[in-house]
């Protein structure tokens, strides 16, 4: 007798069981995670905004704790849409394995329907005819290795369709949960968006009142100036922690990397965003009006509120803040000493220790901690200097 169809039985193929993409799962949590943080901030935030009402504050600080209120809120928001956009990720792989798993599971019911006809037909009788046939006990003791093969393979293909059964449950049940993650996602995102519009427009009110007093201005550009100095203290200290890190060989939490040297791109790197220049780089006179002239170490971009800020160079994300008179900000390390730093932004995409390269999108033009509009201020530091982003810009 031929053995084609044991051979067929044989080589059917082996189907792969399928791993959950774990890295969707710790991606959502820590995205999670970073949003609570921000909505106890914000509460806190807000706690602080009721007491200097009932002091009857001045308004600079008011304005001050409203603009940080407001500017959190942003963060959740982009916090948020980071992780619909995770949640539509595992949703659709979700649905395609589960695709997969489905058609998988028809074939090998398929297959073992065609086994179960055969063993119905011949069974028993058949296999004994098989080995009591043979022209040689050697070739019996073949055959009944090759049954015993199939017999077990049979047992194994049971265990495989149920195990598919068993897959499909738990992936339909996951689907289930990230779908209702994904609702609980949009109503969360719906209400903050109500909080932003609601307390821009607290905020726009403030300003007016600023605008109409000049001590109160003044006093913004000065908070501004002690700000420009924080921010250095922040881009010296990153320094000297990838100095520390690079010195030392102990095993650290410090990403690093080897990206190109971004000196070799100078004047050829993308803007982060498309815009008119409003601000120059170096001593420039304030554009307010105020007749005081100011040492920039940045530039400002004018560009619409929600426009896509883009990363110049690849790095790694060092560093999300806020500070008053920079408002949210974000710094990327490019190696070898070179920082970019971008701030007045809106909705912030990514994470920090997150890498990011040429042209990614990693923020959306706003107006926290400005009081002259939507824009984007850009700067570029290396070896603890700041640099005319101009230059440095195609």
């Amino acid at each position: 007798m031929r053995f084609s169809y044991i051979y067929i039985v044989l080589i059917v193929f082996t189907i792969p069981k399928i791993i959950p993409a774990e890295g969707y799962n710790d991606k959502i949590t820590r995205n999670r995670s970073s949003l609570d943080k921000l909505k106890s901030e914000i509460d806190a935030i807000q706690q602080q905004i009721d007491q200097t009402k009932k002091k009857e504050t001045d308004t600079n600080e008011q304005i001050a704790l409203l603009d940080k209120k407001v500017a959190y809120i942003s963060r959740a928001r982009g916090l948020l849409e980071r992780e619909r956009r995770l949640l539509n990720a595992k949703i659709d792989e979700s649905n395609q394995q589960l695709a997969e798993t489905q058609n998988r599971i028809k074939q090998l019911k398929a297959l073992y329907a065609e086994r179960a006809v055969y063993a119905y037909k011949y069974g028993r009788v058949r296999n004994l005819e098989l080995i009591l046939s043979s022209s040689s006990l050697n070739e019996a003791l073949i055959r009944y290795r090759y049954l015993k093969l199939i017999a077990e393979h049979d047992r194994r293909m049971i265990e495989s369709i149920q195990e598919k059964e068993a897959e499909i449950i738990k992936l339909k049940t996951d689907l289930e949960k990230n779908l209702n993650l994904k609702s609980r996602n949009l109503r969360e995102k719906k209400k903050e968006e109500s909080n932003y519009l609601t307390n821009r427009s607290k905020k726009s009110n403030l300003l007016k009142e600023i605008y109409k007093q000049k001590t109160n201005y003044l006093s913004q550009l000065k908070r501004k100036e002690r700000e420009r100095e924080q921010l250095t203290k922040l881009i010296a200290e990153l320094e000297r922690n990838r100095r520390q890190q690079k010195a030392s060989d102990k095993p650290s939490d410090y990403v690093q990397f080897d990206f190109d040297d971004i000196t070799k791109a100078r004047g050829k790197l993308p803007w982060p965003v498309n815009g008119k220049v409003i601000t120059k780089y170096g001593r420039q006179r304030d554009p307010g009006g105020s007749k005081t002239y100011i040492n920039n170490t940045d530039i400002e971009i004018q560009s619409k509120l929600g426009t896509p800020v883009k990363s110049i160079f690849s790095g790694v994300i060092r560093i999300i803040t806020y500070l008053p008179g920079y408002g949210n900000t974000l710094i990327v390390d490019h190696g070898k000493g070179y920082y970019s730093v971008y701030s007045h932004l809106d909705e912030i995409y990514v994470q920090k220790e997150d890498f990011v390269k040429t042209g990614d999108v990693l923020a959306t033009v706003g107006d926290s901690g400005s009081f002259t509009g939507a824009k984007l201020q850009f700067g570029i530091y290396g070896s603890q200097e700041s640099y005319n982003p101009e230059i440095w810009l195609q």
